[in-house]
């Protein structure tokens, strides 16, 4: 190992003792290893409640959960079941889970009394980085750490379970958790369930996805420059960042950056767990007797100089439309701090985080990390780490030492300061959380002569990431609260947009009222809303084809069946042009008869893309909480099934999202050549078919994805 004395080598060589003592090991989405010798208890003879309906559990909060186990509805053995029924059948299609503990958490459930906890039986996933659970993995999102164990529990996982939740599994994130989106060469992206082709975001992104999807009502995430409250942004849930050192798990040391907490969908779930896991020393500002007199300030105007999409403004100016109709005095005034001296201050100190890559791999790995065992980003600031001095550490402290003060001060004035949270939707999975051109200065950094250089090209490379969501690193330095709030649908692409409150120090519970009022007016744009029943009941559905058929997966639901389902019919929309033509059977899919579920007409196996069969899309339906497609016979659900977009030959196609030209037709990592922006106008010199695959080659002779959701013609 390279020698470092300076105080910035003491912080990191601490952080890495600290992650070390309880590494883990990657295993795939199926019990772990610790598990494979614990059985759920047996069935007894006593009749089992009859539970809630699929679309129930996805929908509903978990304090409403935790009532329903707790009346005697249904058990926390049958959400267990729902909720690991659910992530086995989504989960190939998000890659949001990275490990499930099924067995054990059969059994803690089967186990569990009620002594009067909030969240009595609820299922939950945490973050697979830092939030670790003992005989489960903890990689940090390194190779080289893929065969480790944890022996230890996190003290926000022992919280959480302390509230009652059952914890069923992992999500994703990126290595080290150092990105705005959820990708690593250990697990993989993650997709966004809004849309498949693009992010949920980082570094919480997993447990954002997850929540947005209905498999656990929250999840848990950790925040140190935006990891909460980003993905909640791009993923359409709630991401509430609490004051540094409210969150009973976590250090309140000045120079401390990480808050732990959890993403949500209600307001009434947020508060309850920002009650429940709260130090109970922790002091909270009082909240105006009406909250209208609060003063506001807003912006839209990105703290580094980046641009700022028309639907971050717009996110922003549809609240302050409706603060100003609620009586409240918002006026547009930006925040008093230097924001390119912010990140660079924040860049700096996070130089430490390559240095911990290279403390817990090299050992594994018998030399120091390169760009083969880590990303290249995490290379690059450990190697720029090496250079960075005691001075410089102390030049960053006194940088945000500044913004505290400055932010201090501007919040006496406007208690409240509103920006969206993200100033752009989220990012397509081809779009390179680093550009092609600053990978490769990246690789040669270490042949730059000064750390200033080093730390330079550290900024301008991370800039492409940081230009989609500069608001939200400022109060993880200055160490106030803020919260991002699903206000938002994007009239263009269709993809969520928070926006986000700061408040002072303290007041949490100014952000709290603040997400009621807007819930209680209806305002929150949640995934499962655009995707409810076309009907008022809510009819059992069947299990998806992977779940296990137990009583806990044909539940009843708490409100009166109508006398006649059947005679409902649906109402079947026709194929618009964003609905996919054709779609493919990339696993076990079954075709009902009716939407009721209750008659199979055809059941297809799983076969490789290559081979596997077809269906003509007739039309769309929206019902029991899943889109589905009208096809030949019946009906199947559109997450079962893979889009299959057939192009036609074209001269010219218009870049829809990022991507990327290969110099092969089978699009390879390794035959990547360029990346190119979205809006770009290519030539097109053929269309090349491959059995269900279409591409489109340039006339460079490159090769493009022919997929629709990524060009269009021109």
């Amino acid at each position: 190992m390279v020698k470092n004395t300076s105080r910035h080598g003491q912080r990191w060589l601490t952080l890495a003792l600290v992650l070390i003592l309880s590494l883990g090991t990657l295993l795939p989405v199926t019990a772990s290893a610790a598990d494979s010798t614990v059985t759920a208890n047996a069935p007894t003879a006593v009749a089992q409640p009859a539970g809630i309906s699929e679309h129930a559990y996805e929908t509903q909060s978990a304090l409403q959960l935790a009532q329903a186990v707790r009346s005697g509805q249904t058990t926390s053995t049958q959400l267990v079941k729902q909720a690991i029924a659910k992530v086995k059948a989504d989960n190939p299609r998000l890659n949001s889970v990275i490990t499930l503990r099924e067995d054990a958490a059969l059994k803690e459930a089967a186990d569990l009394q009620d002594t009067g906890q909030k969240f009595l039986g609820v299922p939950i996933l945490i973050k697979g980085l830092g939030h670790t659970i003992a005989g489960m993995p903890n990689t940090n999102g390194l190779l080289a750490s893929r065969d480790n164990v944890t022996k230890s529990t996190s003290r926000i996982v022992k919280n959480l379970q302390a509230q009652g939740f059952i914890v069923i599994g992992q999500t994703n994130f990126p290595e080290m958790g150092l990105l705005n989106i959820t990708n690593s060469k250990l697990y993989g992206p993650a997709s966004n369930p809004w849309n498949l082709a693009d992010n949920p975001g980082g570094s919480s992104g997993g447990s954002t996805a997850s929540v947005a999807d209905g498999m656990t009502p929250v999840a848990s995430g950790s925040d140190a420059g935006g990891s909460v409250r980003i993905p909640a942004s791009w993923s359409g849930v709630i991401g509430l960042k609490p004051t540094q050192g409210a969150i009973s798990s976590d250090s309140s040391a000045d120079t401390a950056t990480t808050v732990n907490f959890v993403e949500t969908k209600t307001m009434a779930d947020t508060a309850a767990l920002f009650a429940g896991l709260k130090n109970a020393t922790f002091k909270l500002n009082a909240v105006p007797a009406q909250l209208k007199d609060t003063p506001i300030a807003y912006s839209t105007k990105s703290p580094v100089g980046t641009p700022v999409s028309q639907d971050a403004v717009d996110a922003v100016h549809q609240a302050v439309n409706f603060l100003k109709a609620q009586g409240f005095t918002v006026k547009e005034v930006n925040a008093p701090t230097d924001g390119v001296a912010l990140m660079k201050a924040y860049y700096l100190l996070d130089t430490s985080a390559g240095s911990v890559a290279n403390y817990i791999s090299a050992p594994k790995l018998g030399h120091a990390i390169t760009t083969n065992d880590v990303s290249t980003l995490d290379w690059a600031l450990y190697q720029a780490s090496k250079r960075v001095t005691a001075d410089q550490t102390a030049a960053a402290r006194d940088t945000i030492a500044q913004a505290k003060d400055q932010m201090a001060r501007f919040h006496e004035q406007y208690p409240l300061y509103l920006t969206p949270t993200t100033a752009t939707t989220a990012p397509a999975n081809s779009d390179p959380s680093v550009l092609p051109a600053y990978e490769a200065k990246l690789a040669k950094i270490d042949q730059l002569a000064t750390s200033e250089d080093q730390l330079q090209l550290i900024y301008d490379a991370w800039l492409h990431g940081l230009s989609k969501s500069p608001f939200t690193q400022q109060a993880n330095l200055t160490g106030e609260p803020a919260i991002s709030l699903p206000t938002y649908v994007s009239p263009r692409n269709g993809m969520p947009l928070g926006i986000q409150f700061n408040a002072a120090k303290g007041g949490d519970d100014l952000l709290l009222k603040m997400g009621d009022l807007f819930e209680s007016h209806h305002l929150f744009k949640l995934l499962q809303d655009r995707q409810a029943p076309t009907t008022a009941t809510t009819p059992t559905t069947p299990a998806t084809p992977e779940a296990p058929k137990t009583p806990a997966t044909k539940p009843a639901t708490s409100t009166p069946k109508p006398a006649k389902p059947r005679q409902t019919k649906p109402t079947v929309r026709p194929v618009t042009k964003a609905t996919p033509r054709k779609v493919l059977v990339t696993k076990k899919v079954i075709v009902y008869r009716h939407l009721t579920g209750t008659k199979v007409a055809k059941t297809y196996a799983k076969h490789q893309r290559s081979t596997a069969h077809v269906f003509n899309v007739l039309g769309t339906v929206r019902a029991h909480g899943h889109l589905w497609y009208r096809v030949s016979g019946g009906y199947i659900k559109a997450a079962a099934v893979t889009p299959l977009y057939y192009q036609h030959p074209t001269s010219k196609v218009k870049t829809l999202q990022g991507i990327y030209a290969y110099s092969g037709k089978t699009l390879k990592h390794a035959q990547r050549q360029r990346y190119i922006k979205p809006g770009r106008v290519l030539k097109i010199k053929r269309l090349v078919k491959t059995g269900h695959v279409t591409r489109y080659q340039l006339r460079n002779g490159d090769y493009i994805t022919a997929n629709k959701q990524f060009i269009v013609w021109k």
